[in-house]
């Protein structure tokens, strides 16, 4: 009996030993072989690990970037967000009209549709690079690489 329960023990805490490691590998976005020399600098970014499973659906909403009081923004239904994009796929320099995420071109103030789904703060992350902290709303917007899906 004594063993039987030693053994349930044993499995138990290896078990929970696995389980935290594969949440600690699964929360894991930041890569770090990035060359952060060719990331946009002065906005919100998130590293798209190429190598995590996505499932086949794509988000779009009908919205547009715009800048308000030096920050970029995303805006829809009349409500603004913080966009996080993609760090390697996203070209933008600060004081452009565009910006473009992948093949994706953008014109900062022209409405369109755009691969995007808001975003909770506790699901957010770590940034790869960061905009002004006034920048930083309290509604978050996560802009994707259309099309680009991996399994």
């Amino acid at each position: 009996m004594n063993k039987i329960l030693s053994l349930i023990v044993v499995a138990y805490l290896l078990t929970g030993c696995a389980s935290t490691r594969s949440m600690e590998d699964n929360n894991s976005d930041i890569e770090p072989d990035i060359d952060r020399s060719s990331l946009p600098e002065g906005i919100f970014t998130y590293y798209d690990n190429p190598a995590r499973y996505y499932l086949p659906v794509e988000y779009f909403l009908i919205g547009k970037f715009v800048t308000q009081n030096g920050c970029l923004l995303f805006e829809t239904n009349n409500e603004l967000y913080t966009p996080l994009l993609p760090a390697i796929y996203t070209k933008y320099i600060k004081g452009d009209a565009q910006i473009t995420v992948n093949n994706e071109v953008y014109n900062i103030g022209e409405t369109g549709d755009v691969s995007a789904r808001p975003i909770e703060r506790e699901y957010v992350g770590n940034f790869i690079t960061e905009g002004q902290s006034q920048c930083l709303l309290d509604k978050f917007m996560r802009i994707e690489v259309r099309g680009m899906r991996y399994t």
